[in-house]
């Protein structure tokens, strides 16, 4: 069934193109009569193009194929007999258009909002088109149509198609950084076999903390003066680890302007993580990914069989599960994830803070049993606005599974310079026109980036004071 409707501003154009017209008669103005009728005669013949193209495509239902995150587009009749010629798309009326539109949504649910739309131009024999503007995630289909369109987008007509596609969504995979990322030093000691030559006054030799290892081993010297977590190293060390469960939190966003800017920080955070799991792969170290599936709304654990580049392809496919949440009813609870992780095994928690969003919150508000040395620098941390690190840190204690919580900061930009060119940077004429003319939104956005830095090292300090192993990345 076809579907007619008139744009916004097409509507707006045909009121006042047939006003223009109207004054300038009735006033005797030569140029708003000229004008007026101008804008009336195009929305006239735009409407009547429209339609006489929207009649010869009624009878048209063209067949969609997707291959390797492509589209391909062909006319149905194309296919009736081999002998016959190959057949094309109807004409259109020249100043008109058809295109094969395609909305997708980000969950299985009908009721769900429409989070990306492409538009495939249909003309010729067949036509290809590969999406260039969506970011990493899954897209299930929502709805598919023909939409005919004036160039100047006044009156549209839309034909609804049939499903067609036997997958009922498609994959972008996360895009892994090109330079060279300082991942985490997680290789366990199997792999490690030379230990570092740091040695204190008490001539003890040390390698890096991994989850796993016998907390009554770590070098508390050393650490007070690297900062870093060690152990010490002799007969006493414990087995080297074999599995790690590692599990990605979906972020939650609630604001719809914001959602944009989490889900560039989230992107970056996952394109990251890819890079540090395919070095834990060629450490040795079996890893499966612990994620919450839309499809069947549970957690679900996803082993990492493959070697090389096909490992590489596994993880950046399953790595477009994890999306950006607009409400925190269906997630899981840490506890939950914690009581995944098999017997013996260590986990990999990783998540971006939520800017104080609280998670799984009962009436009432959580209070961790002790708080000494979470302030600092004269900051003091309100206990309301970390409850999801504190339950975090409270679900870790009970379920005794030795985890390294991975918090996501800001992306950094490609073209940021190194401390010494820093140092010696001239104030060029581009960072004086974005001081003197940044626009509000980018305003808007740096103080966003700015407040989930802040909330990253806020939990950082969090995870510190318990006792926890966490790292930014």
């Amino acid at each position: 069934m076809m579907r007619i409707r008139i744009t916004r501003h097409g509507a707006v154009y045909t009121v006042m193109g047939a006003l223009l017209l109207i004054s300038g008669l009735l006033r005797g103005e030569l140029l708003s009569a000229v004008c007026g009728g101008l804008l009336t005669l195009y929305a006239g013949f735009a409407a009547a193009a429209v339609a006489v193209t929207a009649f010869c495509w009624k009878s048209e239902e063209p067949d969609l194929a997707s291959d390797d995150g492509g589209f391909t587009v062909t006319p149905a009749r194309s296919k009736t007999a081999q002998s016959e010629s190959a057949k094309t798309f109807p004409h259109c009326v020249p100043g008109t258009a058809t295109f094969y539109t395609i909305e997708f949504s980000l969950s299985p649910e009908p009721t769900a909002e429409t989070a990306a739309r492409l538009c495939i131009p249909l003309q010729g024999i067949q036509t290809k088109y590969h999406p260039e503007n969506l970011t990493r995630g899954r897209y299930f289909y929502k709805r598919l149509y023909l939409n005919i369109r004036d160039f100047a987008g006044f009156f549209a007509a839309a034909y609804p198609q049939p499903p067609c596609l036997s997958v009922p969504y498609i994959v972008v995979q996360p895009v892994i950084p090109s330079q060279k990322t300082v991942f985490p030093d997680l290789r366990s000691r199997t792999v490690n076999d030379l230990p570092s030559q740091e040695r204190t006054s008490e001539l003890y030799e040390s390698r890096p903390y991994f989850p796993g290892d016998d907390p009554r081993k770590i070098h508390w010297k050393l650490y007070a003066h690297t900062n870093t977590l060690s152990i010490k190293l002799g007969a006493f060390e414990p087995p080297p680890v074999k599995r790690l469960t590692i599990y990605i939190e979906d972020p939650v966003c609630v604001k719809k302007k914001e959602r944009a800017w989490v889900a560039s920080i989230f992107d970056a955070f996952i394109g990251r993580l890819s890079g540090v799991i395919i070095e834990l792969l060629n450490a040795g170290i079996q890893c499966s990914l612990l994620l919450y599936d839309y499809l069947q709304h549970s957690l679900q654990r996803y082993e990492i069989t493959e070697e090389g580049a096909a490992a590489a392809a596994q993880i950046q496919n399953l790595l477009a599960i994890p999306a950006l949440r607009a409400s925190p009813e269906a997630l899981p609870d840490a506890a939950a994830v914690f009581q995944a992780v098999p017997d013996g095994g260590e986990l990999l928690y990783c998540y971006m803070p939520t800017g104080g969003v609280l998670r799984n919150a009962s009436v009432v508000p959580f209070r961790p049993s002790h708080t000494e040395g979470i302030t600092g620098g004269g900051e003091h941390i309100a206990a309301y606005q970390n409850i999801a690190a504190y339950r975090k840190i409270a679900a870790y204690s009970r379920s005794g599974v030795e985890t390294l919580f991975c918090v996501a900061v800001p992306p950094v930009s490609e073209n940021c310079m190194q401390a010494d060119e820093l140092a010696h940077r001239v104030l060029s004429r581009r960072g004086i026109h974005r001081l003197l003319y940044s626009s509000a939104a980018s305003a808007r956005q740096d103080a966003f980036y700015r407040k989930v830095q802040e909330a990253a090292e806020r939990e950082l300090r969090i995870f510190t004071a318990g006792n926890c192993h966490a790292e930014l990345l």
